[in-house]
C-alpha cells in the first residue's frame, strides 16, 4: 500500500513506495480531485488537457491548455483541486518532506527550502524523459527493479529542486570526474555483501563518498551500466552458481540471490539467459552425471 499517494484510487493505476519515495503512473477519464497532501507531490502530464482546471491555495481555479509534458508541483501542506475534461495520463511523485530535505541536504548543503510550483501548462523538457522512464519501470510490475525506481526517483527530486525550488542556482558545483578506486572497491564489496538485501541509491552514495546524483553519474562512468543493471547481473550470477553448484530449492535461490521470488528470478533468467533455473540445474546435473532433479514448483 502506498501510504504517501492513499488519497489516489488504487484502480488509476499501479504504485511504489519506498523510503520516502512514492510514484505512480495514473490513467484516468473525465474527473476532479481535491487534495491537501502531507507530502510534496509533483505531476507530469503524458497527455495533453484542453480546458485543464486548477487551484493552489486558492478559491479561484485557473484554466487552460496543459500540454504533453506540463509540469505542476504541490508542496506538502497546499489545498490543491483540479478538474479534467477529457482522458488523462501522468506520473505523479510523492516525496516526504524529511526525505526530500535530506536529499537536499547531500545534494546542495541545505535542508532549508521552498518548492516553486510553475505556472498551469509550464513545460519542463527535463523532467518527461525521467517520467517516462518511471512509468515504464512501474508498468513493468512484479518485475519491476526497485533499485531503479529509486535511482530515477532520485534524479526526478532531484532536478526539482535544483530547477524548482529556492534552491535553484544555490547547489554546489556538480564534479565531473568519476569514481575514485577506493571509493569503488567500497561499493563492490557492499554490493557482494548485501546482495539479498534491498539497496538504495543513498546508502551505496554514502558507501562511495558521492551525493546521489553524483554517485549515478559516476557509477555510469566505472562500469558502463546504471547501479540497477549492475546489482540484476550480480544476482543472476549468484542464483546461476547457487542453481548450478548446490541443491538449495530455487524458492530459497531466489531469496539468497536478491530476487523477490521463484517467479521473478525464472523470469528475469529466462529474459537474460533464455533459459530457465530448472532447466540451468538440469542441464549442470547432466554434465555431472547426476539424476535429474525432481523439484516441484514449476518453471
Amino acid at each position: 500500500m502506498a501510504v504517501l499517494l492513499g488519497d489516489i484510487p488504487d484502480h488509476w493505476g499501479p504504485k511504489y513506495e519506498s523510503g520516502g519515495v512514492a510514484a505512480t503512473r495514473t490513467r484516468v477519464g473525465p474527473n476532479e480531485i481535491f487534495l491537501r497532501p502531507l507530502s510534496h507531490m509533483a505531476l507530469v502530464l503524458f497527455t495533453p488537457q484542453p480546458g485543464r482546471q486548477v487551484s493552489l491555495n486558492s478559491d479561484r481555479r485557473v484554466a487552460g491548455l496543459a500540454p504533453s509534458g506540463a509540469l505542476e508541483i504541490i508542496p506538502t501542506g497546499s489545498d490543491f483541486s483540479a478538474r479534467w475534461l477529457v482522458d488523462k495520463e501522468n506520473l505523479l511523485v510523492a516525496l516526504e518532506p524529511r526525505h526530500l530535505a535530506r536529499l537536499a541536504g547531500l545534494e546542495f548543503g541545505r535542508t532549508d527550502f521552498e518548492l516553486h510550483p510553475p505556472p498551469l501548462g509550464t513545460v519542463d523538457a527535463r523532467m518527461m524523459p525521467l517520467a517516462k522512464m518511471l512509468k515504464a519501470e512501474l508498468e513493468r510490475g512484479e518485475t519491476s527493479n526497485p533499485l531503479c525506481l529509486d535511482a530515477l526517483s532520485t534524479l526526478f527530486a532531484t532536478s526539482l529542486l535544483r530547477h524548482h525550488s529556492s534552491l535553484a542556482g544555490r547547489g554546489r558545483a556538480r564534479p565531473a570526474g568519476g569514481m575514485a578506486p577506493a571509493a569503488w572497491r567500497r561499493v563492490h564489496d557492499h554490493i557482494q555483501a548485501h546482495v539479498a538485501e534491498d539497496m538504495s541509491v543513498e546508502v551505496l552514495a554514502r558507501v562511495a563518498g558521492l551525493s546521489p546524483s553524483h554517485f549515478l553519474r559516476a557509477f555510469r562512468q566505472m562500469t558502463g551500466q546504471p547501479p540497477h543493471q549492475y546489482l540484476l547481473r550480480v544476482r543472476l550470477e549468484r542464483a546461476e552458481r547457487l542453481v548450478t553448484t548446490t541443491s538449495l530449492p530455487l524458492a530459497e535461490v531466489a531469496r539468497s540471490a536478491g530476487f523477490s521470488s521463484h517467479s521473478h528470478m525464472t523470469a528475469v533468467m529466462r529474459r537474460l539467459r533464455a533459459v530457465t533455473p530448472k532447466e540451468l540445474r538440469r542441464e549442470a546435473r547432466g554434465r555431472k552425471g547426476l539424476p535429474g532433479s525432481s523439484e516441484a514448483g514449476g518453471e
